[in-house]
C-alpha cells in the first residue's frame, strides 16, 4: 500500500486511521520544504527542466483561459518572481522559485480563474523576498495585494505587547481575506500541500510543529470544503511526520488486514452487483475503511478490524433514487441511516445518497452518486467556488464575527471558534424552510444562539417539525438542551421572564453561544453587584453621617475614582463583589474625618455580614441562593459545611469546602491578592424552604430507588420527579422536594455524597 493510503484523525484519547486512494497531481512532483534559505547554486538540471515545463503550462493554461490583461500581469509575475527569488535556495537545494511555480499550477489544474494563478505566483514573494504589498499594490491591483497579504505570514516586533500569537493574528488575516475573497484559502490550500511533500530535509521538530499545525487547521478547513484528495493527503504526510514508526506498523497491519478480508468483501460485492446488474446498467466499487482506536497516542493498540464501505456509480440521480429503493427493497436497512444529499445538497456541493446496510451479517455504509456527483464531490468546493463565493464569503464572515466576540473573551481561545467552523455539519430548518448548518452535537440553545442572540437569552426549548400553516406542535415539545438531529425542522420557543446561567455553557457546543451566556451572566452578575455596592456605600455613608445623593458629584470623590483609574459603575461593582472595603477608600483619599466618629462600634452597627479586624473580609452567607454566589462543583459545598471563597474572574463569590484540593489550585490562578474572603453561614435555623435537587449520575439500574430511600430516610416528602438519559450512558434526575430546614437539608445532601455513580449534584 502506498504512503497516501492512510488517514489520521487525532486527539488525547484515540487515533482513527482511514486508507484511502490519493492522486497525486502528475505535475507535481517534487517536494519542497517550508522554509528558504538564501543559496547561490541555481538547481540541477533537473529542477531547471521542471522549471521551463512548469512556466510553459501555466503560460499555456492562462492563454486559454484569461484575458490579455491576465497574460501580461501573469508574464510581469513570472519575471519578477525569477529576479526576487534568484539566489534563493530551498533546504532540499532546489530553487525557492519551484514552489510557487507548482502551487500556481495546482491552482491550473483543478479549474480555477487566471487571477488567482498570478496571485499563487506571488504568494511567497512579501514574506520571503524585499518584494512590498505597496509593489504588487502599484503593479498588479489592489485585489491582488488583498490576496497576497492574506496568504502572508504576521511578524511582529520582539518587545511588541498584549498582541495574538504570530500564528492566531496569521489566522485571522487570513480569515479576514477569506471573508472578502474564498480564494485566498485554495491558494494557501496549495501553498500548504506543496510545503507538506518537501519536509524530509527539515528538523524533526520543525517537521512535527508543521505536521500538528496542518492537522488542527488546514486538513479540518480542507474536509470541510470537501477537498477529500487534498486532505486526505495532507493527513497522511502529518502522521507520517509525527508517528513514523507506528505509520509503518500501520500500514504492515493494513496490509494484513485487507488480504484476510478480501474474501468477505467479494462476497458482499457479488451480492450488490447482483441485485443491481439486472435493473439497469451501473458498477460499484468498494472502499475498505479501518478504524483503529487507543487510549494513549504513546501506546497505541494494533490494528484488529476493518469496516467496508461500498460506492456505488450509476447514471444520473433518477438512478441513485432507484438504486436506494432495490437494495432497501432487498436488504435490511439500519433506522435512521439514510441521508439525501442530492436534493439537499451541501454547502460545498457535495451529492449522494448515504445509507447503511445489514449485508451478510455484517453492517456496512454506501454511497450512491452519478457518474457527474462522483467527479464534482472529488474536488469539492473547487468544483463549484464561482457558482458558491457568497455562500463561502458568508461563512467566513461569520467566522470572523465569532472572533470578534472572544476578543475580549480570555476564557476562550481562537482555537475554539477553528474548532467549531472545521467540525462536521449537519442541517437544520426553520418553519420558514431556511436551512442551517450548525456542528454535530449543537443542542436547541445552539440552534437559537445561531440565529440571534436575544432568541437564545430567553429560550427555553423548541417544537420539532411544527405545523407549517399553523405552527402547532404536530410531533414534539423538547427541552433547549436537546442535541439536533440532521434534517429536523424546529421553532425556537422562549420566555422573556427567561435569563442566561452558567449551567447554560454546559448545555452548548459552539464558540458563538459560550461567549453569549458568558457575556450575559457577567452582565447580570455586574448590575447586581452594582446594586449591592451601592447599599454597601449608602449604609456606610449613613454612619460617617455622609449625604449619599451627590457624593459621586464631589470634586474629591471624582479624583479619588481618577487616581484609583476607577468608574462609578466599576467603584460599585467592586464593592458588591467584596474586591473592595468602603473604609479603607474613605480613609485613604481623606473623604470622611474619622476623628470624629467612634470607630469599630460604629463600623458594626447594623453590618450583620462583615467583620472588621481580621486579614481578609468575613462574609456571613443569608441566602445560599444569592446570584452571587457559586457553589463550586468540584465540592459542591451545602449549608451546614466549612468553606472558604474567592472572587472569580465571573465576578462571582465562588463557595469551596474547606478541604477542597482545587482550591488552592483555583485561588492561586487569581491575578489579585485581595480576591480571598473569610465565609459562613448565617442561616435562619427554623426557616423552611423548597428545594429542587438536579443531579447528574451514571445511568444505571435502581439509580434513582437509592436516591429515594435517603431521601425518604429523612422524613422528607418528594413533591415531583423528572429524570432522562443523557449521552454517555448519563441521567439526569430532578427531584423537587417539600418545604425543609437547612439542617434536614444538610442530612439529606450528607447521605447523597458517598453515592458514587452521582457525578454532580446542584
Amino acid at each position: 500500500m502506498s504512503p497516501q493510503g492512510l488517514i489520521v484523525q487525532e486527539n488525547l484519547e484515540t487515533d482513527t486511521v482511514v486508507p484511502a486512494s490519493v492522486k497525486t497531481p502528475s505535475s507535481v512532483k517534487e517536494p519542497k520544504s517550508v522554509k528558504t534559505s538564501p543559496k547561490k547554486k541555481s538547481g540541477s538540471d533537473k529542477d531547471q527542466r521542471q522549471i521551463r515545463e512548469l512556466k510553459k503550462n501555466i503560460r499555456a493554461y492562462v492563454r486559454s483561459n484569461g484575458s490579455p490583461l491576465e497574460l501580461k500581469l501573469l508574464q510581469k509575475a513570472l519575471g519578477e518572481i525569477e529576479t526576487f527569488h534568484s539566489g534563493q535556495s530551498r533546504r532540499s537545494g532546489q530553487p525557492v522559485i519551484i514552489h510557487p511555480l507548482r502551487v500556481a499550477w495546482q491552482i491550473c489544474e483543478v479549474g480555477l480563474d487566471p487571477s488567482t494563478v498570478v496571485a499563487a505566483l506571488l504568494h511567497d514573494a512579501v514574506e520571503d523576498t524585499p518584494m512590498t504589498l505597496e509593489h504588487i499594490d502599484q503593479k498588479y491591483g489592489a485585489w491582488y495585494a488583498q490576496i497576497v497579504e492574506g496568504v502572508t505570514k504576521v511578524k511582529h516586533d520582539a518587545d511588541a505587547t498584549h498582541m495574538r500569537s504570530e500564528l492566531e493574528a496569521t489566522y485571522q488575516r487570513m480569515l479576514v481575506a477569506l471573508a472578502k475573497d474564498v480564494r485566498v484559502l485554495f491558494i494557501k490550500m496549495f501553498d500548504r500541500l506543496d510545503n507538506m511533500r518537501d519536509m524530509h530535509h527539515m528538523p524533526v521538530e520543525k517537521k512535527r510543529r508543521i505536521s500538528q499545525e496542518t492537522l488542527n487547521v488546514y486538513v479540518p478547513m480542507a474536509r470541510r470544503l470537501g477537498l477529500k484528495e487534498i486532505s486526505q493527503e495532507q493527513t497522511d504526510l502529518c502522521f507520517q511526520h509525527l508517528y513514523p514508526k507506528r505509520y509503518k506498523q500501520t500500514v504492515k497491519d493494513l496490509e494484513n488486514l485487507k488480504k484476510d478480508r478480501l474474501p468477505a468483501i467479494r462476497n458482499m460485492l457479488e451480492k450488490l452487483e447482483e441485485n443491481l446488474s439486472s435493473k439497469f446498467s451501473g458498477f460499484v466499487e468498494a472502499e475498505a475503511v479501518l478504524i483503529h482506536s487507543s487510549t494513549k497516542v504513546s501506546d497505541p493498540s494494533p490494528v484488529d478490524r476493518i469496516l467496508e464501505k461500498f460506492q456505488i456509480v450509476v447514471k444520473d440521480a433518477l438512478n441513485c433514487y432507484q438504486t436506494l429503493g432495490i437494495l432497501h427493497t432487498n436488504f435490511s436497512a439500519i433506522p435512521l441511516r439514510i441521508r439525501d444529499y442530492i436534493s439537499n445538497p451541501l454547502w460545498n456541493g457535495y451529492q449522494g445518497i448515504q445509507t447503511e446496510l445489514n449485508l451478510e451479517g455484517e453492517r456496512v455504509e454506501l454511497e450512491i452518486i452519478s457518474r457527474e456527483m462522483k467527479e464534482s464531490n472529488r474536488n469539492g468546493i473547487l468544483a463549484h467556488w464561482n457558482e458558491r463565493t457568497s455562500e463561502l464569503e458568508d461563512y467566513y464572515r461569520t467566522y470572523l464575527e465569532q472572533l470578534d466576540q472572544i476578543a475580549d473573551a480570555e476564557e476562550l481561545r481562537m482555537a475554539d471558534v477553528l474548532n467549531y467552523a472545521q467540525t462536521e455539519q449537519l442541517q437544520v430548518f426553520s418553519p420558514k424552510g431556511d436551512v442551517f448548518a450548525l456542528p454535530k452535537g449543537a443542542t436547541v440553545l445552539d440552534f437559537a444562539y445561531y440565529i440571534h442572540t436575544d432568541l437564545g437569552n430567553h429560550c427555553i426549548g423548541a417544537l420539532v417539525n411544527p405545523s407549517w400553516e399553523t405552527h402547532k406542535n404536530t410531533n414534539l415539545r423538547v427541552p433547549r438542551e436537546r442535541q439536533l438531529f440532521h434534517g429536523e425542522c424546529l421553532k425556537i420557543l422562549t420566555d422573556p421572564g427567561v435569563r442566561p446561567s452558567r449551567e447554560w455553557v454546559d448545555q452548548t457546543v459552539t464558540a458563538k453561544s459560550h461567549v453569549q451566556i458568558r457575556r450575559a451572566v457577567n452582565l447580570q452578575n455586574a448590575s447586581r453587584a452594582r446594586r449591592l455596592g451601592r447599599d454597601i456605600l449608602v449604609k456606610e455613608l449613613e454612619e460617617y453621617g455622609e449625604r449619599h445623593d451627590d457624593w459621586f458629584s464631589k470634586d474629591a470623590v471624582q479624583q479619588a475614582l481618577i487616581d484609583e483609574n476607577l468608574t462609578e459603575n466599576k467603584f460599585l461593582q467592586e464593592l458588591g463583589l467584596r474586591k473592595r472595603l468602603v473604609r479603607p477608600f474613605l480613609k485613604k483619599y481623606q473623604l470622611v474625618d474619622f476623628d470624629k466618629i467612634g470607630r469599630l462600634r460604629q463600623l458594626m452597627h447594623g453590618r450583620p455580614w462583615y467583620l472588621f479586624g481580621t486579614q481578609h473580609p468575613r462574609y456571613l452567607i443569608e441566602n445560599p441562593e444569592d446570584p452571587l454566589l457559586k457553589m463550586a462543583i468540584c465540592c459542591q459545598p451545602i449549608p451546614g459545611d466549612k468553606i472558604v471563597a474567592f472572587v472569580n474572574r465571573e465576578m462571582e463569590i465562588e463557595i469551596h469546602r474547606n478541604f477542597c484540593e482545587i482550591f488552592s489550585e483555583r485561588r492561586n490562578e487569581q491575578a489579585a491578592d485581595d480576591t480571598l474572603l473569610e465565609v459562613d453561614w448565617n442561616l435562619e435555623k427554623k426557616e423552611l424552604k423548597k428545594h429542587t435537587l438536579n443531579i447528574q449520575a451514571r445511568d444505571g439500574k435502581g439509580i434513582l430507588l437509592k436516591i429515594i430511600k435517603i431521601i425518604s430516610a429523612a422524613d422528607v416528602a418528594i413533591e415531583n420527579t423528572d429524570s432522562h438519559s443523557l449521552p454517555g450512558n448519563l441521567a439526569s434526575i430532578k427531584i423537587s422536594l417539600e418545604p425543609v430546614n437547612w439542617q434536614t437539608f444538610h442530612r439529606i445532601m450528607e447521605g447523597l455524597r458517598p453515592l458514587k455513580f452521582i457525578n454532580r449534584i446542584s
